[in-house]
């Protein structure tokens, strides 16, 4: 061994830089979540700019340049719709913002193809509307802070469970075609240790275990699909990371790929089949 070599100190284990990392982000979510306010709208939109940044990039691989135009105007006007509890606009403004694709393409140069009016409709609805639901969330009730913590550690729980999981006891590719690290053993790993983290926080914070139990399982099921959906946009792309936001551990996208679409989802459990409003609310009288 060199002098030199003696003299560099060994890097840190990769698992110790991934597990520090998800505890600061843990700390920096937690702190986010229960501020709320535009603190909290103020981070959804970031994560629609980064979001939109790195989702570009990967689509330049491709060839395929979606409108930031009006990618961003629609993204914004969504995120700050549900901030003010317009509800009601969210068609209106989706609607404006296909119109606009349209029309923005018709007349860009160099001239735009249908992959790129496509990818526009993709981006406002990857990076904004599905994220837009964490406020919807945040707001739904006094207990919302409370809602958008319990979806945030099922997921993150789940992915350090199906992490060790699948680095111990992993045999079986999950979907080798997609994701080839991925194993059927550490995507059940993630689905016991997700379950335990919700039931868990339930018996804390008094939550129906029944509701933390099923919300737990739709949630683990749909953040490794959501995982799985950006590995598919990724290998379609040829590259290997959405962006260099974490050194070391990829974009924002690679980091929230689990929890895009569960936003939603928590946000539609609670609000129809826990608080009974909107959907529920309307089905309930038509059975006796």
């Amino acid at each position: 061994m060199t002098e030199e070599q003696l003299a560099t100190p060994p890097a840190a284990p990769r698992k110790g830089r991934r597990v520090g990392m998800g505890i600061l982000l843990g700390c920096v979510m937690a702190t986010l979540i229960f501020t709320g306010g535009w603190v909290w709208t103020g981070a959804v939109l970031f994560t629609l700019y980064q979001g939109f940044r790195e989702l570009t990039s990967i689509m330049k691989a491709k060839d395929i340049r979606p409108s930031q135009l009006i990618v961003l105007t629609t993204g914004i006007a969504l995120i700050l719709l549900a901030h003010f509890d317009k509800t009601q606009y969210f068609l209106p403004m989706i609607t404006l913002g296909i119109i606009g694709s349209f029309i923005r393409l018709l007349f860009r140069k160099p001239r735009a193809t249908i992959n790129d009016i496509g990818a526009t409709f993709l981006a406002i609805f990857y990076v904004a509307f599905l994220p837009m639901h964490f406020i919807l969330l945040r707001n739904v009730s006094a207990e919302g802070a409370y809602y958008v913590f319990f979806t945030v550690l099922v997921i993150s729980m789940s992915d350090v469970g199906a992490y060790y999981v699948g680095k111990l006891m992993g045999r079986h590719p999950l979907y080798p075609e997609i994701s080839p690290k991925k194993t059927t053993e550490g995507a059940i790993g993630g689905l016991v240790v997700g379950i335990i983290a919700g039931t868990g926080f339930a018996f804390l914070a008094y939550f129906n275990w029944l509701h933390a139990l099923l919300l737990s399982v739709l949630l683990v099921v749909v953040s490794q699909l959501g995982d799985l959906a950006e590995s598919l946009i990724k290998r379609d792309a040829g590259v290997k990371d959405s962006g260099g936001l974490f050194q070391g551990h990829g974009g924002l996208l690679d980091r929230l790929d689990s929890y895009l679409f569960c936003g939603a989802i928590s946000y539609y459990y609670i609000h129809w089949v826990v608080l009974q409003q909107g959907l529920v609310k309307d089905l309930l009288p038509l059975f006796p």
